[in-house]
C-alpha cells in the first residue's frame, strides 16, 4: 500500500475583490502532513479490536461491484492541483506505474441551448419559474452547500463563470449571485424566507429547487452517513472531491468544506463537540474547526475527519448524522465499561431526580441500556416511566425510542408503528428502522432493502450492541431480497463467517452457483451452529434449484439435517422449507401437515407471516381440488381440514377468499346449510371482484335451486361488476336466464342464454325446451354440447354417459335419425353402465318411439 503525504500549501487561496464576496473569505489550511492512510474499515468499533476475521476459501466469492470506468476520475485540472488542500489518496488496489503521465485535461466546456446570442459562459437558467434552476457546473467539479446565516451557499472546488441574466427577476432566486476566484467559485443565494432548497444532480449540471426532485422520493435520498475508523471518522462517498478551508460569512468561524462530486447527500443535523462542529448540508461536508488540529482530508472512500492524523477520544459522541440517532435513541460508541459506567451515572440520577425531571431521567437512563445492549431493561424503564406519565407517548421521539427497544426485544407487535407515520425532519432518518421492521416482519420489498443499503455506513457506526443485531440483519436481508444492482454493497463488510453467508446467498440469486457453493461447504463447518445450519439447508436448496434434487429428494435431504436445525434454534424455519417443497408437488394437505405438526402459531414475526403466506397456499389449494372424481370421504378430510385452519388466519381478503371456496367446497358435497353460511360470511370481506362475482354466483344458484328467485336476484345485484372475466361473466349470465325462466319469464331468459352461448347456456336452453316438449330444438343445443365433450375414444366418464343417453331421449323423441346415427358411431360400443346400455342401445337402434307428453322425458 502507497502512503500519500499532503505538505500544507504556503499560501491561501487569492481573496475575491469584498464587492464580488461580502463576508466570505479563504483562508489558508493549517494541517500539513497526513500520514496515514485509511486502512480499509479493519477495525469498526474504536475500544475493542475484534477477533481476527477467518480467511475466506476463494475470494471469488465477492460479488461484482459494476462500477465502470467512467466513474473514476481520470485527471486534476492544473488550477485544482495549486490550491486543493487535500485530494483522494490513490486506492490501495491500484498500481503504481513510473512512466510518465500525460498532462491532465482540462474541464469539458459546458454548453447550454439557452444560452443567449453571443454569449461565451454557461447560463444558469430556470427550468421551472419560480420553483428550480439549472446550475451548469460540470461532472468532474466537486460541490458542497450548506446555511449560513441568512445565505444559501454553494462551493464548487473549480473556478466555473457562470452567467445568472437568465434567471434575475425570477422569484426567491433574483438575489443569486456567483463569484468565480481562480481557484473556486462560489454561488450565494440570499433567502428571505424559512422554506428549504433542494439540490439533485443531472447530466448537465445541478438543479436548485423549492421543491424535491420528481424521481426520487426525499426519504429514498441519499445521507452521508459517518462511522468511526482506526484513523477517524469517515464520511462515505461514491466520489469525494477537495478540501478547502473557508472562513464562515456570518460568524466569521474556520470552515473546513469536502466536496461531492456525485449527489450523495449530505449531512442532516447538525452535531456539536468539543473542538468542532459537523454542520448540516444539502450536499458534502462542512465542518467548524475550532481546534487547529482537527483535519478533514479526502480519502478514496469519501472524506476522513480527525485530529492531526489520529482518531479523536469523542468518537463515541461525534459519528452520527442525525437526531434519531443522536437524539432520539442517543446511541453513543463506548467500550463495555464506559457503556456500563454511562448506565450507572443515569440509574443514580433518575434515582436521585425530583418529580419533575424524573421522567427525562428516565429516558436517559433507557438511552443508556439501549445503547449497552440491554434491550428488555430499556423497555422495562420506559414502561415504569410511561406508566408514571403517560400523555408523554404523544412525543414522537419517546415513541420512537419505545419502538426501536420493542423491535430489538423482538416484539414485533409493538414495533409496528416504526411503519410510521413521522414528522417531515425525521421522515429520511427513520427509514432504515422502518426498513429493519419491515424485514423483521418479512414484509420488506426491494424498494425496502434499498433504503438498507443506504444506510449500511449508518448501522456499522452504531454501538457493538447494537450492531452485532442490526448489521448481520441488514446483510442477510439484502441478500434475500435487493435487486442484482445493490448486492455489491455486501462486499463492504467484514469477512466474518455471518457476512460471508451473506454474499453466498446474494451469489446464489445472481446465478454465480461455484462461488456460492464453495463458499457454504466452507461454512457448514463453522463454530456457530446457526451459520452452519444455515449454509447446510442453503446448500441443499442450491442443489435443488440445480436440479440436482428433486422436491422428494429435498424433503428427505432436509429430514437429515433437522437435528442440527433444532440445535440451531432453526427447526421450524427448515419445516417451512419442507412445506414448500410439498407445494410444488401439488400435495396440499402433507404441506398443511407440516406446518401443523412442525410450525404452531405464535406471535407476529418473520417466521410467522412466511409460516401464513405457505399455510394459505396449500389451504386455497386444497379447497380448489374438484369434488368429481373424489370420494365423499376425502372431500370431507379437505373440508374438515380448511374448517380447523380458517378460524386461526388473519382477518383480511385471504382468509375471505379461503373461507369462500370452502363454502363452495361444502355447497358441493350437499352440506348447504353449512355452505351458504360460509359464503355469506366470506363475500361482505372479499376484495377482488372476480372472487366476489364467483360467490355470489354460488349463492344464486342456491337460491334458484330453492326456487327462490328475487334473493337469487340480489345477490347478482350485489355482486355485480364490469371487470370480471368472460367466462364469470357468461355464467352469471346464465344464471339470470334461470332467474327469468323461474320467473315465467321464458321469453326473456332464452334470448339471455343465446347470447351467453357457452355449454352451460346450452345445457340450461335444451332443458327449457324439454319443457316445453320442442324436442328438435333440445336436440340441436344437446348436439352442439356433445360434439365438444364427448370424447371420441377412451372410457366414457359417468357425465359423458348421462349426457349421451340424454341426447339420444331427445333425439329419439324428435324423430332425429340423422342425430342418433352419429351418437352411436361416437360411442362406437364403448361400455357404458349396464342399465344405460341396454336404454342407449334401444334408443339407437329401433325407431323413435311416439311423442310423450312434455315435461315427461
Amino acid at each position: 500500500m502507497s502512503h500519500l503525504n499532503f505538505k500544507a500549501i504556503g499560501k491561501a487561496l487569492r481573496l475575491a475583490p469584498a464587492a464580488l464576496l461580502p463576508g466570505l473569505v479563504f483562508v489558508a489550511s493549517a494541517r500539513a502532513d497526513h500520514r496515514h492512510t485509511l486502512p480499509g474499515h479493519k477495525e469498526l468499533h474504536p475500544h475493542t479490536r475484534p477477533a481476527q476475521p477467518r480467511e475466506i476459501p476463494d475470494q471469488k466469492e465477492h460479488l461484482p461491484d459494476r462500477i465502470s470506468g467512467s466513474d473514476l476520475v481520470q485527471g486534476l485540472p492544473p488550477s485544482w492541483r495549486a490550491t486543493l488542500l487535500n485530494a483522494p489518496a490513490a486506492s490501495p488496489t491500484e498500481k503504481t506505474d513510473s512512466r510518465p503521465k500525460p498532462a491532465p485535461a482540462p474541464l469539458p466546456a459546458v454548453t447550454t441551448a439557452t444560452a443567449p446570442s453571443g454569449a461565451d459562459l454557461p447560463v444558469a437558467t430556470s427550468q421551472a419559474s419560480q420553483d428550480r434552476i439549472l446550475l451548469p457546473i460540470p461532472p468532474k467539479a466537486g460541490i458542497a452547500a450548506f446555511e449560513s446565516g441568512d445565505r444559501f451557499i454553494i462551493i464548487v472546488d473549480n473556478a466555473i463563470p457562470i452567467d445568472t441574466s437568465a434567471i434575475h427577476g425570477d422569484g426567491v432566486f433574483s438575489s443569486l449571485s456567483v463569484d468565480v476566484l481562480p481557484d473556486a467559485t462560489i454561488i450565494q443565494l440570499r433567502r428571505s424566507d424559512s422554506r428549504p432548497l433542494f439540490l439533485s444532480q443531472q447530466s448537465d449540471g445541478w438543479v436548485l429547487g423549492l421543491k424535491p426532485p420528481l424521481d426520487i422520493p426525499q426519504q429514498d435520498r441519499r445521507t452521508i452517513n459517518p462511522h468511526v475508523v482506526a484513523t477517524g471518522v469517515l464520511y462515505p462517498m461514491r466520489r469525494s472531491g477537495r478540501v478547502l478551508s473557508v472562513s464562515d460569512p456570518a460568524s466569521g468561524a474556520r470552515l473546513l468544506i469536502g466536496t461531492s462530486l456525485l449527489d450523495d447527500g449530505g449531512v442532516t443535523s447538525m452535531r456539536r463537540t468539543p473542538g468542532y462542529d459537523v454542520w448540516p448540508t444539502n450536499e458534502g461536508v462542512v465542518v467548524s474547526a475550532r481546534d487547529a488540529e482537527i483535519t478533514l482530508s479526502a480519502v478514496p472512500s469519501g472524506l476522513l475527519l480527525n485530529r492531526d492524523g489520529h482518531s479523536m477520544v469523542d468518537d463515541g459522541q461525534a459519528v452520527y448524522a442525525n437526531d434519531i440517532d443522536l437524539e432520539w435513541l442517543a446511541l453513543k460508541d463506548l467500550g463495555d465499561t464506559a457503556l456500563r459506567q454511562r448506565f450507572h451515572d443515569a440509574f443514580l440520577a433518575a434515582a436521585d431526580s425530583s418529580p419533575s425531571k424524573r421522567f427525562e431521567a428516565r429516558v436517559k437512563e433507557a438511552q443508556a441500556a439501549f445503547s449497552m445492549g440491554a434491550f428488555t431493561e430499556a423497555r422495562g424503564i420506559l414502561a415504569v416511566a410511561l406508566r408514571d406519565d403517560p400523555e408523554e407517548i404523544g412525543r414522537p421521539e419517546i415513541r420512537f425510542l419505545t419502538e426501536a427497544t420493542a423491535l430489538m426485544s423482538g416484539d414485533l407487535e409493538d414495533a409496528s408503528g416504526l411503519d410510521g407515520p413521522w414528522p417531515e425532519k425525521q421522515q429520511r432518518a427513520a427509514q432504515l428502522w422502518r426498513a429493519l421492521y419491515l424485514a423483521q416482519a418479512d414484509q420488506i420489498d426491494a424498494r425496502g432493502t434499498h433504503r438498507l443499503v443506504l444506510d449500511l455506513d449508518r448501522i456499522r457506526s452504531y454501538p457493538a450492541n447494537v450492531r452485532d443485531i442490526l448489521l448481520p440483519l441488514a446483510a442477510e436481508t439484502i441478500a434475500r431480497n435487493a435487486t442484482p444492482t445493490d448486492l455489491p454493497a455486501l462486499n463492504k463488510l467484514p469477512q466474518s463467517s455471518g457476512f460471508q453467508l451473506s454474499r453466498a446467498l446474494a451469489n446464489m440469486r445472481l446465478g454465480r452457483t461455484d462461488a456460492a457453493r464453495r463458499s457454504l461447504e466452507h461454512l457448514r463447518t463453522d463454530r456457530d451452529p446457526v451459520i452452519a445450519e444455515k449454509a447446510a439447508e442453503s446448500e441443499i436448496v442450491l442443489d435443488h434449484m440445480q436440479g440436482k434434487l428433486s422436491p422428494q429428494q429435498m424433503i428427505r435431504a432436509l429430514d437429515a439435517i433437522i437435528l442440527d436445525a433444532r440445535l440451531a434454534g432453526r427447526e421450524m424455519a427448515v419445516r417451512l422449507t419442507q412445506a414448500e417443497a410439498f407445494l410444488q408437488l401439488g400435495d396440499w394437505q402433507n404441506a398443511a401437515l407440516m406446518i401443523d405438526q412442525g410450525v404452531p402459531p405464535g406471535r407476529p414475526s418473520a417466521l410467522m407471516s412466511k409460516r401464513n403466506t405457505i399455510l394459505l397456499k396449500a389451504l386455497k389449494g386444497l379447497a380448489e381440488i374438484p369434488a368429481t372424481g373424489l370420494d365423499n370421504q376425502q372431500v370431507l378430510r379437505n373440508a374438515a381440514l380448511l374448517r380447523a385452519h380458517i378460524a386461526g388466519l388473519p382477518n383480511g381478503p385471504e382468509q375471505a377468499s379461503l373461507q369462500a371456496a370452502y363454502g363452495k367446497l361444502l355447497l358441493s358435497i350437499g352440506l348447504i346449510d353449512d355452505g351458504s353460511k360460509a359464503l355469506e360470511t366470506a363475500v361482505p370481506a372479499l376484495e377482488s371482484p372476480e372472487d366476489k362475482a364467483s360467490a355470489g354466483l354460488a349463492l344464486a344458484k342456491l337460491a334458484i335451486q330453492q326456487r327462490d328467485a328475487a334473493r337469487a336476484l340480489q345477490t347478482l345485484d350485489m355482486t355485480e361488476s364490469e371487470t370480471v372475466s368472460p367466462e364469470l361473466r357468461a355464467q352469471r349470465n346464465v344464471a339470470r336466464a334461470e332467474i327469468a325462466l323461474l320467473d315465467g319469464n321464458t321469453a326473456k331468459g332464452l334470448n339471455i342464454l343465446k347470447d351467453a352461448q357457452g355449454q352451460s347456456a346450452r345445457l340450461v336452453s335444451a332443458a327449457t325446451f324439454e319443457n316445453q316438449g320442442d324436442w328438435a330444438a333440445a336436440t340441436h343445443e344437446l348436439k352442439i354440447v356433445a360434439q365438444e365433450n364427448l370424447p371420441a375414444k377412451g372410457t366414457l366418464s359417468d357425465v359423458a354417459q348421462d349426457l349421451a343417453l340424454r341426447l339420444a331421449s331427445d333425439a329419439a323423441r324428435a324423430g332425429d335419425d340423422t342425430t342418433l346415427k352419429w351418437l352411436a358411431g361416437r360411442i362406437d360400443g364403448r361400455a357404458m353402465s349396464p342399465s344405460r346400455a341396454s336404454i342407449f342401445s334401444l334408443l339407437t337402434q329401433h325407431a323413435p318411439p311416439p311423442t310423450l307428453s312434455a315435461g315427461n322425458p
